[in-house]
């Protein structure tokens, strides 16, 4: 055959390959071997191996010839192969993400590839992404390293050949899942589902069932990728992240998601957006489920005083979430939450953030769904009354809720006096904020001072 080279599309350890035209001027790529490798005599046999037995996804062998070589050393030997037109796998992954179906087809047509060099005695040798070809869709595996036979190897030279290969061949196919449409945590899982000495086989099993999983396995692998997200210390308090997050949760994984948190009692503030924008996709009754077992929970817990996940659970749920508890519950929690509020104490010296009533702090997010806020607001007016402690709890926790429960209760007059006597008695967190308040209660607290 006449070959005339034109352009070097790649060199390597042991070839190099050039673009060339053959006498029917059909493209072709040629590989030439260089004379000084070891076990160059042995490739060129294998290539008439591949030769004899071609497959659609691998490079397909012409024929054998020698041409001149480029460097002007005589004749060198070559394998005629055909000139693929695409781009590499490592090049794609660079492109837009990958559907199911061309993942499949790329995993199994790669898959294919090598369970037919391995068929032939051989083993590739490099297979990484740059040794793939994609071409409309197909993959084909290129440069093999044509070494000497498995079959004159040693047991354990040969086990570590073909390890090589299978280890890249796992690698590929879980760039293929990362670089797709799936859930990137779904990489993981085909790692986990593989032993340390899986054969090609295995991997097509488990690689299959990722793209193909039964429908029940799919939402728990679904919910299990979901929680550990929600939960991992890398979790971003934001909208931006809790937007995209929320994008990759499926619907159906909602409430098994929620009830999950809720179990687990692991709900954090900074999960709050993304939590709020999964409730606002859930449908009545899906949010009626969801809050019942936050209450469940909290009617176990919070006597313990085991509440804080709950309540701020709950919270994020807003007004939809605390409706949904069922008469019972709510007066319950209302009542827990407002008796604590007694047990306010705050020492503005201590290093301790709070020296009392921490569950009764968070009657400033609920109050407004209480049945009776009025016990509220009579709790806090004794609060101001009581002392130095009790008054500067009511200036931390409560100081800004003061005008809207009072106009709520109709008890403007008391909270004004009760006022009048924490000033009084320098109560440092409500002065420091008295000129927050409305004009006409500013003037009414400094009357015959």
């Amino acid at each position: 055959m006449q070959l005339t080279l034109h352009k070097k599309l790649g060199d390597g350890a042991f070839a190099d390959v050039w673009h060339a035209t053959d006498q029917l001027e059909r493209d072709v790529a040629v590989k030439i071997v260089r004379p000084a490798n070891v076990g160059v005599a042995d490739a060129l046999a294998h290539a008439k191996a591949l030769a004899r037995a071609s497959h659609p996804n691998v490079v397909a062998v012409l024929t054998l010839e020698q041409v001149d070589d480029p460097d002007g050393k005589g004749k060198v030997d070559c394998v005629v192969m055909e000139l693929i037109r695409g781009q590499t796998l490592a090049e794609t992954f660079e492109g837009e993400i990958l559907t199911l179906k061309e993942v499949e087809s790329l995993g199994l047509g790669i898959l294919d590839g090598l369970a037919h060099i391995h068929a032939q005695g051989l083993a590739h040798g490099d297979l990484h992404e740059e040794n793939i070809m994609v071409a409309e869709g197909v993959a084909k595996v290129i440069d093999i390293l044509y070494l000497n036979s498995l079959a004159t190897l040693s047991t354990e030279k040969k086990s570590s050949r073909l390890r090589k290969d299978i280890l890249g061949l796992r690698l590929m196919l879980q760039q293929l899942i990362i670089h797709s449409e799936l859930d990137s945590a779904e990489a993981t899982e085909f790692n986990n589902l593989l032993e340390s000495d899986s054969a090609i086989d295995d991997i097509r099993s488990a690689f299959l069932s990722i793209l193909n999983p039964d429908t029940g396995v799919a939402t728990e692998r679904a919910l299990e990728h979901a929680f550990a997200r929600l939960t991992e210390e890398a979790f971003v308090d934001g909208p931006e992240y809790a937007e995209a997050l929320a994008e990759e949760t499926a619907d159906e994984t909602i409430v098994p998601l929620f009830k999950k948190l809720i179990e687990s009692n692991s709900y954090e503030s900074r999960q709050q957006t993304y939590i709020e924008l999964l409730w606002d996709r859930l449908g009545d009754m899906e949010k009626k489920e969801v809050a019942l077992e936050v209450g469940k929970i909290l009617d176990v817990e919070m006597p313990k005083g085991r509440w804080v996940p709950g309540l701020r659970l709950l919270y994020a749920f807003g007004r939809k979430g605390w409706d949904s508890l069922g008469v019972r519950l709510r007066v319950k929690l209302e009542g827990l939450i407002v008796k604590d509020v007694l047990a306010g104490h705050k020492d503005i010296h201590s290093t301790k953030k709070l020296n009392g009533g921490a569950l009764g702090t968070h009657a400033n997010r609920f109050w407004r769904r209480f049945s009776h806020p009025e016990v509220l607001a009579d709790n806090l007016v004794s609060l101001l009354r009581q002392n130095w402690y009790t008054q500067n709890y009511v200036g931390e926790y409560f100081f800004k809720q003061i005008p809207a429960i009072a106009r709520a209760t109709d008890k403007r007059e008391d909270f004004i006096a009760a006022l009048k006597s924490a000033v009084a008695n320098d109560a440092r967190l409500i002065a420091r904020k008295i000129d927050d308040l409305p004009d006409d209660w500013i003037v009414a607290i400094h009357e015959n001072d």
